[in-house]
């Protein structure tokens, strides 16, 4: 099985988890959580600017190493 990766802040997203959003020109985003979900399309933040993005991402970074 395939690893996504969220399309809002990075986060793996293990098979089975997640919301699949399909816009209307085919293009396929996968969220690890409602709240990237919402943040991504009803919002339209940055993830660049939320410290909570930046905090899971260095966060991960760091597991990684």
């Amino acid at each position: 099985m395939k690893i996504y990766q969220c399309a809002f802040c990075g986060a793996d997203i293990p098979p089975g988890y997640g919301i699949m959003y399909v816009k209307s020109d085919g293009t396929v985003l996968r969220y690890c959580s409602r709240k990237c979900f919402v943040s991504a399309t009803k919002y339209g933040r940055n993830p660049r600017k939320l410290a909570w993005v930046r905090k899971l991402q260095r966060k991960q970074k760091q597991s990684t190493s």
